[in-house]
């Protein structure tokens, strides 16, 4: 073959190649800007159970919303945590509407967590929230009509991140199931997980741009929760943050089941932090107690991860079925 034809052929496979990468971005963009919201009823009243209010702290932002059905003697109790980034959002989160709306129809009681937001208080202050709240549920089951005898908890991004640490965590209430949608587990490798994927920096701070202007200075939401820049961040650090650390290093609670989701189109944060925490748990609860359930073209905090359908599949694992 000659030169100038094996230049030519090489030129064309490179040009193919970057076509094709380019349509696979295109793809993912695509899916981010055209995801369907599920209608989302702001007038609805529920008459099915009680709701009830509770302050665990001395914070304004410190309460649970509980939700308990009637008709079911001392429901099950499921814990929900909403996400955010932490700076925004509360236990009224449209995220955290579905869950509730769903599964207190569903048979159980739903207690879904606010937390103080990192504008109020830095990290580990929505930790222990989270970690508060839990504890106080535990313990005053019997007044609040429900069993906690084996406590469900789920969050969503941020809140996946403080429900996964609470389940990891937590030796003082029995939390048996964890469910975690699109967390983020280790801050200090999302970055490099997006440059595999072929997702600039650029791409993703347009597709996070409500986080700006409101993280005082700093770059990311989790540099301005922990109140330090990546540059500063020791292996100490990481360690105190990264529950991809505590996963590896081996967790206080030693009984649990745990399911984790995360759509493939997600530019908030990458899947391969899910599959990455997966492949740690298994190594500590065994392959048969922790199941990992990517879905293609669904993007961060997608509405479609919240139909009756999905939510059905999370309820039938949390009554022990397998996924």
């Amino acid at each position: 073959m000659k030169v100038k034809q094996f230049v030519r052929i090489s030129i064309l496979a490179i040009a193919v190649f970057a076509i094709l990468a380019n349509l696979g971005l295109l793809q993912l963009l695509a899916c981010n800007m055209t995801a369907p919201k599920l209608p989302l009823d702001e007038t609805f009243s529920w008459r099915n159970g009680k709701y009830e209010r509770i302050f665990y702290g001395e914070s304004d932002a410190q309460f649970i919303d509980l939700y308990v059905p009637k008709g079911v003697l001392f429901p099950r109790l499921f814990v929900l945590v909403h996400g955010g980034g932490f700076i925004s959002n509360d236990a009224q989160s449209r995220q955290a509407q579905f869950m509730y709306r769903y599964f207190r129809e569903h048979g159980y009681a739903c207690a879904s967590v606010n937390y103080r937001l990192a504008q109020e208080a830095p990290f580990p202050a929505a930790c222990e929230d989270v970690h508060e709240a839990v504890v106080f549920l535990a313990r005053n089951a019997g007044e609040y009509g429900f069993d906690a005898s084996h406590i469900a908890i789920w969050g969503e991004s941020a809140g996946g991140y403080l429900a996964t640490r609470e389940a990891l965590t937590e030796t003082q209430a029995p939390i048996t199931e964890l469910v975690s949608y699109y967390g983020i587990y280790d801050f200090t490798t999302a970055g490099t997980q997006f440059q595999r994927q072929g997702i600039s920096k650029f791409i993703r701070t347009a597709a996070n741009f409500w986080t700006i202007g409101n993280l005082d200075g700093f770059d990311s939401f989790e540099e301005y929760w922990v109140r330090k820049a990546y540059p500063d961040w020791t292996e100490q650090d990481r360690q105190a943050f990264s529950v991809q650390c505590i996963a590896e290093n081996g967790p206080a609670n030693r009984n649990l089941r745990v399911l984790l989701v995360h759509g493939t189109s997600d530019i908030t944060v990458p899947y391969q932090q899910s599959v990455d925490l997966a492949e740690a748990l298994k190594a500590v609860y065994g392959e048969e107690s922790v199941s990992l359930v990517l879905v293609g073209s669904r993007i961060h905090a997608d509405d479609r991860l919240y139909t009756g359908e999905v939510l059905g599949a999370v309820d039938s694992y949390l009554c022990g079925g397998v996924l």
